[in-house]
């Protein structure tokens, strides 16, 4: 089995991801931006061949890669990279390189933006927040007299709580909607008072989690962001 594993150096602790994979056989192959040298020397160890590119962000760059390991080990079977900012890079190759073991380029939509995965939610019988895709202030204001202040806003297509704004009147919107970045798509959203429970697993290759963490987290990690609570 062959297994790229793009940026397998960072966080410095997922050697132990690639470390495991060779234990179980499967044939590591990373691509990353750090020197070879650069590596820890367990990752080294854990890895078949390292491919380095000058910047993750170059699509090309990446292609070449793959193209490189596909023409000296054959078909790959499983690309990762556990990072969700690579999320979109990661399916965009697996579409490309014909890699059906995770997220193609297609399933992306219903996995980034927040306004598509409510879909999903609701046809599961969960609720949602109620929302608003930020266009003018007029439409803004009509939707924060439906759900009342404050409303949350933040991309559609996200990581964590980047750019996330808890608008608490019309002053905060009036600023907000001045200093807004114009390439970006905001969802704008009811504010909704609650503590955060989560649940994480690293499940098996037969879907089985081998270990769990759940957190409850009272003050909202947007709050903690933007007030370094």
């Amino acid at each position: 089995m062959n297994f790229v594993f793009i940026s397998p150096n960072f966080p410095s602790s997922y050697w132990m991801f690639c470390a495991r994979l060779k234990e179980n056989g499967v044939n590591v192959l990373g691509i990353g931006d750090c020197p070879f040298d650069d590596l820890a020397p367990e990752l080294k160890r854990s890895l078949t061949e390292y491919y380095k590119v000058s910047t993750l962000e170059n699509y090309g760059e990446m292609v070449r890669a793959m193209g490189y390991f596909t023409h000296r080990y054959g078909k790959i079977d499983w690309l990762e990279s556990n990072n969700e900012y690579w999320l979109e890079r990661d399916a965009r190759l697996r579409s490309d390189f014909r890699i059906t073991s995770g997220f193609q380029e297609e399933d992306m939509p219903r996995i980034k933006y927040k306004s598509r995965m409510k879909e999903f939610y609701q046809a599961a019988g969960i609720p949602t927040a109620r929302y608003h895709m930020v266009d003018n202030r007029k439409n803004c204001m009509a939707f924060i007299k439906e759900v009342g202040w404050p409303v949350v806003v933040k991309p559609d297509n996200g990581v964590g709580a980047s750019d996330t704004h808890k608008l608490s009147d019309a002053k905060d919107l009036d600023q907000f909607l001045k200093t807004r970045n114009p390439d970006v798509a905001y969802i704008m959203e009811e504010f909704i008072y609650a503590e955060v429970n989560s649940y994480d697993a690293i499940i098996d290759s037969q879907g089985n989690p081998i270990f769990e963490t759940g957190n409850v987290t009272p003050i909202s990690i947007m709050d903690i962001v933007n007030e370094a609570d």
